[in-house]
């Protein structure tokens, strides 16, 4: 295929995409998002495989004229050498060999996505130092990637040391293990789920047959504004673009993270908030379910992941979600010979707690979980969740938005941003939870 038609095949593509958006723009119906939202992902991968090939035809094509031009070739016979060239070319360009899944195959995809990422962030970049609006993807969220060209980092190996000194980690992996699901432009909407099942029963030769319905119920996931400030010395203005717009997008989304992750376990609800777990709905979690705990002992775990589920079945596969004290408090128990009774094993803020010879249970520590083992945690509040993450849905709303000013803390020469996302959440699955509440 040669160079006209993959340029015709692109700009469909991208009219197709400038069509969904302004149709998604306009949609308030979830279920066409959803599938807007799909049929842009496939069209996103399909143009960045377009470009390839177009910037691979486009360079041989190149090639071709310079060899032509060196070697002396009359204009036909140059004709004729870029003719053959493309029919070459239509074989290792053509996309229909790959055009239900795009596949790498030999083409160097990764190499251009990489030089068009450094170009959006360098235009980002150039954009937040002039003091405008700027976006960034969902795709993006809830990491950034970071780029780094040449050395140019925050602190200057000409006065400091080259890199920054870390902090300690401050956000909970739970925003990585829940349901997140794009939902670009939608609004806040009702998420069903199955309550039981219907069961059958005896009937008479000419009795009715028994009622067998299953039982639903819905639950609301409204949608809720989360923003964040951060300030920076305008000695940043100095870095390359790309390192800058990194440097802003890291603190912007460290802090929107920060607080997503601890609303999805203490979330009040109700309007303009996310509702946590420990808030849910007595519809999808029933308080007859929480398990109430004095202290944590050796029948602790036992009591919790016995306590989680149907009727039938033990499940796997579930979390605990923890204040760090608390499994602190797991690791300090002894058996009656004086060894540890439960076996941690960490890897920063997950791992695996378990009964000594026993059944593993994947953790995750939340600091905002109230810790049960302090004496002066009240009773009857809840501080430990046990349960899937996948039964928590956290619809992204909005993309990103970050902007910069630099009039409020002029005089300190200091550069304030404020960024901005819409997203939702509550428990969507019927007791897909069991909290744990202080006796």
């Amino acid at each position: 295929m040669n160079l006209k038609k993959l340029k015709e095949m692109l700009a469909k593509k991208e009219a197709r995409k400038q069509q969904l958006s302004q149709r998604a723009a306009a949609s308030e119906d979830v279920a066409e998002l959803r599938s807007i939202n799909t049929e842009l992902s496939d069209l996103n991968d399909e143009i960045t495989e377009l470009r390839s090939l177009i910037a691979e035809a486009e360079a041989e094509e190149a090639r071709s004229k310079q060899e032509s031009g060196k070697d002396g070739q009359n204009e036909q016979r140059g004709q004729e050498a870029h003719d053959g060239d493309e029919q070459r070319g239509s074989q290792q360009f053509n996309p229909l060999r790959s055009m239900g899944t795009f596949a790498y195959g030999d083409h160097n995809t990764e190499a251009q996505r990489d030089k068009e990422l450094k170009e959006k962030y360098e235009q980002r970049g150039a954009y937040l130092k002039e003091g405008r609006e700027v976006t960034f993807t969902v795709d993006e969220f809830p990491e950034f990637r970071a780029v780094t060209v040449g050395g140019g980092t925050l602190v200057t190996e000409k006065k400091y040391k080259p890199d920054l000194a870390p902090k300690f980690n401050e956000v909970s992996s739970l925003i990585d293990v829940v349901n997140a699901v794009p939902l670009i432009g939608g609004e806040s909407y009702t998420a069903g789920y199955e309550v039981s099942d219907g069961e059958g029963d005896y009937t008479l030769e000419e009795g009715n047959y028994t009622d067998a319905d299953p039982t639903f119920g819905y639950v609301a996931l409204n949608k809720a504004k989360i923003t964040a400030y951060s300030e920076i010395t305008d000695e940043a203005k100095k870095l390359p673009n790309v390192d800058y717009q990194s440097r802003v997008a890291t603190s912007i989304g460290r802090a929107l993270r920060k607080k997503i992750t601890r609303q999805i376990l203490v979330g009040p609800g109700g309007a303009n908030a996310l509702t946590g777990i420990f808030n849910a709905p007595a519809g999808v979690i029933p308080v007859a379910t929480d398990v109430t705990i004095s202290a944590i002992d050796a029948d602790t775990l036992d009591k919790i992941v016995f306590g989680y589920g149907g009727a039938e079945d033990i499940e796997g596969g579930a979390y605990l979600i923890l204040n760090k004290n608390d499994l602190a408090a797991f690791a300090a128990i002894r058996s009656t010979t004086g060894e540890k009774l439960y076996e941690i094993e960490l890897n920063g803020n997950v791992g695996t707690i378990s009964a000594s010879h026993s059944y593993k249970v994947p953790f995750i520590i939340n600091s905002a979980a109230p810790q049960l083992s302090a004496a002066g945690t009240l009773s009857g509040t809840y501080s430990m969740a046990y349960g899937f993450p996948f039964a928590y849905e956290l619809p992204m709303f909005s993309q990103i938005t970050v902007e910069e000013s630099r009039d409020f803390k002029f005089k300190t020469g200091q550069i304030a941003y404020r960024g901005a996302v819409w997203a939702g959440g509550n428990v969507t699955m019927y007791k897909g939870f069991n909290r744990v509440k202080k006796a």
